[in-house]
Formats: structure tokens, sequence, C-alpha cells
């Protein structure tokens, strides 16, 4: 028993740490243009210092900035996945980190924000499903263009539009986001796994008459 909840308790940290990366890799670049552009205010004084002072001798707007370093992490991580497997993760880093160093020395972007894309493009890798991966990756660029227009403003209204898009999509007829919502009749495998003497229900949007797992015609149905 003891081992069925220590697997329980390292899904649910395993679920956690993904689905935080997914929020840093999604927003993070967009939150910094925000803050700089339009919220500079929302910063520490010492914070805002550091971040200006680094900023003095760039000669391009921090959008421009965001930009070219997302651009490059992006065709350096499409070099590495079309070179031979041995040496292409190599690639990726060593890339990476040269051309990151020369874009800093150069007075091209600034420290900050090669950190920003770096721990950006670091948490895409913890997704490990392809097509959310690349939703991600396309999505990020959507967040920036907003947070350059509007700042948080731009964010919270694309975030709402992306929203409504997922609760309009459906998969095979089963909706995108259940059973969260719609609320269906299941388990609460949602965000937090629960452990598997409490999964008593099978998912409601099956639509079927037993609904409740080793059960026998309980009458139970997800409507």
């Amino acid at each position: 028993m003891k081992t069925v909840q220590n697997r329980c308790f390292l899904c649910n940290f395993t679920r956690t740490l993904r689905l935080l990366a997914l929020f840093i890799t999604l927003f993070i670049s967009a939150v910094y243009i925000a803050i700089t552009n339009y919220h500079a205010e929302m910063l520490p004084p010492d914070l805002l210092l550091a971040i200006s002072s680094t900023r003095e001798i760039v000669a391009f707007p921090a959008v421009i900035e965001i930009f070219i370093m997302e651009i490059a992490f992006e065709l350096i991580r499409e070099a590495g996945l079309r070179v031979p497997t041995p040496i292409g993760p190599t690639i990726g880093i060593v890339g990476a980190l040269i051309l990151g160093q020369a874009a800093v020395q150069a007075n091209i972007v600034s420290p900050m924000v090669v950190i920003v894309v770096a721990l950006g493009g670091l948490c895409s890798f913890a997704i490990g499903e392809i097509s959310l991966n690349f939703a991600v990756r396309l999505s990020r660029f959507i967040f920036l263009l907003a947070a350059s227009l509007m700042g948080f403003y731009g964010v919270t209204a694309m975030l709402t539009f992306v929203l409504f898009y997922l609760i309009s999509l459906r998969s095979f007829g089963v909706p995108y986001l259940s059973p969260m919502t719609p609320a269906y009749l299941s388990s609460k495998d949602t965000v937090f796994r629960r452990l598997l003497r409490n999964e008593k229900f099978r998912p409601g949007y099956l639509k079927i008459y037993d609904s409740v797992k080793g059960g026998k015609n309980h009458g139970k149905n997800s409507e």
C-alpha cells in the first residue's frame, strides 16, 4: 500500500512540474515584455535598475531582442534534430551557448533576455506530447505579440480567446477539456491523480450505463 501511495505522490509531483513548465514556456517571454514595456512598476527598484543597466548599450527594443533569440533558439532546435543522433544534442547545446554569449558581447541582446529565452526553451522540453509541444511553441509567439501590443491586457485577452477555443474543441466527439468542463461524472483524475482505490467511476463522457468500475448495472449514467 505504501508503494502505491508513493507512486501516486511521485506521479502528482511529475504532473506539477510539467504543468509548471508548460506555463513557464508559454508565458515567460510575454510576461517579460509586458513588464519591461508597460508595467515596470511591478518590479522591485533594484531589479528594475539591474535590467535597465544591462539594456543601456543594446541597440534594439526588448521585443526585437526576444524575437531574435526565440527564432534563433528554434533554428538551433531544428538543426539539432536533423544532424546525426550522437552529435545532435551536443550541437544544440554548444550552439546555444556560443550564440547567446556572442549576442551579449555584440550588444545585440541583453543577458536577461538570454536567461528568459533559455528558461522558456528548457521548459518546453518537459512537454512530452509532440502535438502539444508544437502548439505551445507556436502559441508562445502569439502571446509574445499580444504582450508587445497591449501588455498584460493583451496577454489576458489572448488567454481568454485560447480558453474559449479549447472549450469548443472535440476529439472523436469528446470535449477536449473534459472532465473539467463540461462537468461529467468521473474519478476526478484531472490535474492531480488520486489513489487507485478512490477512482471508482469510469469517464462520464463515454456515456455508458454502468459508470462504476467493477460494478454491475448500478444505473448511474453520465447525464
